[in-house]
């Protein structure tokens, strides 16, 4: 029997919801347009921590932000005063590897089904953050930008990985050697988003394709989303077997047992994650 009750945790910066089987987290900071600074960081990992929890039934977490933005990326104004103190050590792009790297490996490691739901900017790790989710639905105002070069810095998130297996390296060298802006439309096109709502019903229509992800054969979406994860760096050979093996897991499941059951009817199966 699942979890149906709805809770909302507030962490610095970041507030998490649990609606029945999805977990939603909130970036939380819209003076700042949700800029990730440590404590925000620190929070999401966090929050990764909590849906992780047996009793907490998660069956999928949705990703999105307050205000008009998703994420403007990572919060330079530390880094700004540094400089402005006379020092040469940056605190946020030390951070990389040490903190929002290791972070991000966190958030693509997630076993459920993750949605990124971009309301509006998503600027460098944001960006990164939208390409670690299996689906993005992003509002027709969302624009995408990886603005390092402007920085006169290397780009990080792994956006030049993501990016590349996504939409191609000419596309990928577009985005980040001009730092262009890439709207919701052309994202669709490109195939970075995975679908465009109107700005005014986005919210609505975000969490209503987040919780039918939710309460669907959740032990077969995360398989499949694991097959998918490792096809280009696996051969046919391996790929092959990998799905035999994840057809004989999800064979043992109470869903593929009640899908087989009605199956050639116009009964739908109840799912339960189980």
């Amino acid at each position: 029997m699942e979890n149906a009750a709805t809770e909302t945790i507030d962490y610095p910066f970041v507030r998490l919801e649990f609606d029945g089987p999805l977990a939603i987290m909130t970036l939380n900071d819209p003076e700042r347009l949700n800029a990730m600074g440590m404590e925000m960081g620190e929070a999401i990992a966090t929050v990764l921590n909590e849906i992780a929890k047996p009793r907490r039934k998660c069956r999928a977490l949705m990703i999105t932000g307050e205000g008009r933005a998703f994420c403007a990326g990572v919060n330079l104004m530390g880094s700004r005063k540094a400089l402005a103190d006379g020092t040469n050590k940056l605190p946020v792009m030390g951070g990389v590897e040490t903190f929002f790297h290791p972070l991000l490996r966190r958030l693509h490691a997630v076993s459920i089904p993750v949605i990124a739901a971009p309301n509006g900017l998503a600027v460098g790790i944001g960006l990164g953050m939208c390409l670690a989710a299996d689906y993005v639905i992003a509002s027709d105002k969302a624009w995408f930008q990886a603005p390092f070069k402007n920085l006169a810095s290397a780009t990080d998130s792994g956006l030049g990985w993501l990016l590349s297996r996504n939409i191609g390296m000419l596309r990928t060298k577009r985005i980040l050697m001009r730092a262009e802006r890439i709207d919701a439309a052309t994202a669709l096109d490109w195939g970075m988003v995975s679908e465009v709502a109107p700005a005014d019903s986005f919210a609505v229509r975000a969490r209503e394709v987040a919780m039918e992800i939710a309460h669907d054969a959740t032990i077969a979406l995360s398989e499949i989303k694991q097959i998918v994860n490792v096809a280009q760096r696996i051969d046919l050979h391996s790929a092959l077997e990998s799905e035999a093996q994840a057809v004989a897991r999800t064979s043992r499941t109470k869903d593929n047992v009640a899908a087989i059951r009605v199956f050639g009817s116009k009964e739908k199966p109840q799912f339960s994650g189980e």
